[in-house]
């Protein structure tokens, strides 16, 4: 049974899949004339009801809502929902249908426009009085041999190219990263120092070991940083906070990433970020 009152009987998968979407347009216009927002029970019915999950998605963009998509009201949609109508409903502010406008405040991000929300996928740089978007890279991964074998195996993630294109002059550049808000700052990034090597490529060694095996991009490549909850949240994605990111000490001219765990977290940021592995913001430091 779909809904209270609905009757068995079988159809064709076509004509089935015509029904439940009947019955779904027809249980939203009662929805909508009672004036109840779509709810997380809502979805949860649906889901159980077994209905596709592009219909799904579709009666949350094309309804009002009132979603609680705070830490713990993900985390009893985790084990009932699947992660795409997740995200649907994270993305889906609450509210009217009506598209509306991110308000406009006087510290918003530098370099956007007022009207655009920051994407998950945007990790900006500040350098100097300067604002700009990078682009990220989803690195190679290589496993190899340490000193013939005898220091064990190591994985490396692996970058083309010698240097970045995205060059700064400056020893202590700022970072702005959309963090989800299930997530704490320190677990979702790193500000990584990434080694040259003769093969026109830039590493850092992301695993290893000789008896055991650890996995984590190794400690000394790991650039300490200060994290701080941006002042201006205008904005922020719905289920996103914007931090600013700043090494604790000035850099030395090298190769660098900001390397978002994009991959562990696949089933929040799938939205925005289509690979399932990390995400290598590079940049390299010139002085």
């Amino acid at each position: 049974m779909l809904f209270p009152g609905a009757s068995q009987f079988t159809l064709p998968i076509p004509q089935m899949k015509l029904a439940l979407i009947v019955v779904l347009v027809a249980w939203l216009t009662v929805t909508a004339a009672s004036g109840s927002p779509l709810a997380n029970a809502d979805i949860v019915k649906m889901c159980e009801a077994k209905l596709d999950e592009s219909i799904i998605i579709t009666a949350i963009n094309n309804s009002e809502t009132a979603f609680d998509v705070s830490s713990q009201g993900l985390i009893d949609l985790s084990n009932k929902v699947p992660a795409s109508v997740i995200t649907a409903m994270i993305k889906r502010p609450s509210g009217s249908t009506k598209a509306t406008s991110a308000p406009t405040a006087p510290n918003s991000v530098p370099g956007a426009a007022q009207t655009d929300l920051m994407s998950p996928s945007d990790v900006l740089i500040i350098d100097g009085v300067d604002t700009k978007p990078m682009r990220y890279l989803n690195p190679q991964v290589r496993t190899a041999a340490r000193a013939m074998g005898f220091g064990g195996f190591a994985t490396y993630a692996s970058l083309y190219g010698t240097a970045a294109s995205a060059r700064t002059k400056s020893s202590k550049p700022a970072f702005l990263v959309s963090v989800p808000n299930q997530a704490q700052p320190q677990s979702y990034l790193t500000l990584a120092s990434l080694a040259v090597r003769r093969n026109n490529t830039r590493e850092v060694m992301i695993g290893g070991g000789y008896m055991s095996y650890s996995s984590g991009i190794t400690a000394d490549r790991v650039i300490p940083v200060d994290t701080e909850v941006a002042p201006d949240q205008s904005k922020a994605q719905t289920g996103f906070t914007i931090y600013k990111i700043t090494p604790v000490k000035p850099l030395p001219p090298g190769e660098y990433a900001v390397v978002l765990y994009t991959g562990e977290m696949h089933g929040l940021v799938s939205a925005w970020f289509s690979g399932g592995a990390n995400s290598y913001f590079d940049f390299g430091v010139d002085h």
